[in-house]
């Protein structure tokens, strides 16, 4: 005989066979069903993930690394009647320790009322597509070195320009030495400093662009990360002093090495402190973090800033996007491709108050 029981277990058996992972939650995010392609994409098991919170579990972040917390999480969305559908590329913890993209389409199943009781999340392994896109965007980065030489070009250019009439001048006053006074003596200095400043403005910019062009390029060693973080703190203490500035060093007592480029990682973390720095000209706190998670070392820098405004958050680690005046664009840009050639993640997570960037490298890489 046909019974209700009877059709839900054809049910659950048809939708175990079907080869996109298929999850519902109630109203609280609690995992009511989980078909065996999810436990396939996730590496989670149902007896781990039903009646958990699906974050907990998760830990969902936005293709932009953002962390997605419950105001974010589009399932919430749905029931706040922010959403009525909408898909997703998110990356989630997976039961095996490791991280993997996934592309999440959700839509909200209804009583007889119309009311949203559940969500139904169509869940896709979306790793290799990441990857292939992955390689487009280093095919793409290449042609954007171009334009990046020819950035530098300008940049190099004007100021030559200028330090050439400068020295022109110079060079004739000094060789009519016994006429200077002391009006002209000031005038020279000042052509010295006009020099001097150029010189450093143009040093500056080609120390970054070589930094930047050779940050795929990796000397790994067994590095203490405790010992990196407290070396940049210790450079960026005095200037942070000047200016108002507390900074907080909190690192776990014992963190496992990991084999990385310290040279490269210390800069990675030193660019990511100075925009915090730079974020507080009237002083402010910045706290800085170490800890031993999982299969990984997590690195976190807090600012008290003004934060990132929402509709920068999906520019600010692209090469050149600058909000700061005399900015180059290219600190967080370098930093991610450290991060990334490590087979780390850097993002920025949500903060009440400033500005938080977590940087997770793999222990064993």
């Amino acid at each position: 005989m046909d019974t209700a029981d009877t059709r839900t277990d054809i049910l659950n058996q048809a939708l175990d066979c079907v080869s996109k992972g298929i999850m519902i939650q109630d109203i609280n995010r609690r995992v009511v069903f989980f078909n065996h392609a999810c436990e396939e994409i996730t590496k989670w098991s149902r007896a781990e993930v039903i009646g958990k919170d699906c974050g907990d579990i998760f830990l969902c972040h936005t293709s932009t690394g953002m962390c997605l917390t419950e105001k974010f999480c589009p399932g919430m969305e749905i029931f706040h009647g922010g959403l009525s559908q909408g898909s997703r590329e998110l990356l989630i913890r997976r039961g095996d320790g490791t991280e993997s993209w996934v592309k999440m389409s959700i839509s909200p199943l209804k009583n007889p009322e119309g009311k949203e009781t559940h969500i139904v999340s169509i869940i896709e392994d979306i790793s290799d597509i990441k990857r292939f896109s992955d390689e487009v965007l280093r095919s793409k980065t290449l042609s954007t070195l171009g334009a990046f030489a020819a950035e530098l070009a300008h940049e190099v250019k004007n100021p030559l320009n200028a330090m050439n009439i400068q020295m022109t001048v110079l060079e004739r006053e000094i060789l009519d030495t016994r006429k200077l006074g002391g009006k002209s003596k000031k005038e020279l200095l000042d052509i010295v400093t006009i020099v001097q400043k150029e010189l450093s403005r143009l040093s500056g910019f080609v120390e970054e662009c070589l930094h930047f062009s050779k940050t795929g390029e990796l000397n790994k060693s067994n590095v203490d990360v405790g010992d990196v973080l407290r070396e940049v703190v210790s450079l960026l203490l005095p200037q942070a002093q000047l200016q108002g500035i507390q900074i907080a060093l909190d690192i776990m007592n014992v963190l496992p090495q990991v084999m990385i480029d310290r040279d490269k990682m210390k800069q990675a973390v030193l660019n990511i402190l100075i925009n915090g720095i730079e974020a507080m000209p009237d002083g402010g706190a910045l706290q800085v973090c170490a800890r031993h998670i999982g299969p990984e070392i997590c690195i976190s820098c807090q600012d008290t800033g003004p934060g990132i405004p929402e509709e920068m958050k999906d520019k600010i680690f692209q090469l050149f996007y600058t909000t700061k005046d005399g900015g180059t664009g290219i600190g967080l840009s370098f930093a991610q491709n450290i991060v990334q050639a490590h087979g780390g993640i850097i993002r920025l997570e949500e903060s009440l108050k400033g500005s938080k960037f977590v940087i997770a490298l793999p222990i064993s890489s």
